[in-house]
């Protein structure tokens, strides 16, 4: 039988402290510490004691470009989740390529000067997970994932979100519902 609470990078729950240093978008050091299933999973990272994860589709295509067991690197936080933090490397020795999301430069540089931080924007509900609250909305011009803390809004449902911050290395816009 397979035991997860045996695997070395399991972990029941992130502390509050690991919730709040591991924010989407932080930038954040971490050592290597499973590669389970080399060229099919992706890895598992020691975030100072917190459970991190790099995607195959974030990493080389070629097994031996990964970084081994016992490799200290950087990171960007894309997500987090109450037992993992998934991340993206930042040394591009160990990715897959540009992450930027499909968004060329232009594109990008046009989206921050339309949607400034603090700016208010209209978005709709286009994917929801009821396992962790999280869902994704659309903007003209973009999208952003938000976490969840409870039911996650309908599909389809259209709110006001303020921008929080750009992610300038993964082409991302940080949104919150407008008035929190």
């Amino acid at each position: 039988m397979f035991d997860r609470m045996a695997e070395p990078w399991h972990s029941d729950a992130m502390t509050e402290r690991d919730w709040r240093r591991f924010a989407v978008g932080a930038e954040v050091t971490g050592t290597v510490s499973a590669i389970p299933r080399p060229g099919a999973i992706g890895i598992f990272v020691d975030l100072d004691g917190a459970p991190g994860f790099v995607d195959v589709l974030s990493l080389p295509r070629q097994v031996g470009a990964w970084p081994s067991v016992g490799v200290t690197t950087t990171f960007e936080v894309l997500t987090r989740g109450p037992r993992q933090i998934r991340l993206w490397p930042l040394d591009p020795r160990f990715r897959s390529g540009p992450f930027g999301n499909g968004v060329p430069e232009h594109e990008w540089l046009a989206r921050k000067a339309r949607y400034p931080e603090g700016a208010v924007l209209t978005a709709e509900v286009s994917d929801a997970y009821v396992s962790d609250g999280s869902y994704v909305v659309r903007y003209e011009g973009g999208w952003s994932f938000l976490e969840g803390d409870g039911e996650p809004p309908e599909v389809g449902a259209r709110a006001d979100y303020e921008v929080v911050r750009h992610l300038d290395r993964t082409r991302r816009t940080l949104l919150r519902p407008a008035g929190t």
